[in-house]
């Protein structure tokens, strides 16, 4: 396998893969989790809150989260779901700005958490897998930008 195929085994919403490192070892995963925070939610707790600006990148390790857009006056919709093996924060992880949106547990949920710093320590310690986890989040970004891009396109705007 290419560094650029993934495997089919986890359809999101959309029918694309959202897993993250799917292909991964178990000694890759322990490599990884070496250098992240577990944090345990009960459900309904706020993970991230739209506009903090914060850059960890949080892997979902147990458990089932919501992402809600502002709708104004305290009200929020429900535009999607993340379940464990998959990741939340890619966005602000990578660029630094604000989180786009807030996420909150739907169930129990653990999750590791990773930070800029560990990422560093992370790729010190092991550049190749550092490597594919950066790929792995930009395909993970790109098909969500792409489900977005085809429900706005349904729902008529462009």
């Amino acid at each position: 396998m290419s560094f650029f195929d993934y495997p089919n085994e986890q359809p999101a919403a959309s029918g694309q893969v959202e897993q993250l490192l799917a292909d991964a070892s178990e000694e890759d995963w322990a490599t990884l989790l070496r250098h992240t925070r577990y944090r345990r939610f009960s459900p309904g707790e706020v993970v991230v809150t739209a506009g903090e600006r914060e850059r960890s990148l949080f892997l979902v390790l147990e458990g089932e989260l919501e992402v809600l857009a502002d709708q104004g006056r305290r009200r929020q919709r429900r535009i999607a779901a993340i379940a464990a093996g998959s990741v939340l924060g890619e966005l602000s992880f990578f660029d630094g700005g604000a989180r786009s949106a807030t996420v909150r547990t739907t169930t129990p949920a653990l999750l590791a958490e990773l930070s800029p710093t560990e990422f560093d320590a992370l790729a010190a310690a092991n550049p190749e897998l550092a490597k594919r986890l950066l790929l792995d989040l930009g395909r993970i970004l790109a098909q969500r930008l792409r489900d977005t891009q085809r429900r706005a396109s349904t729902a008529g705007i462009n």
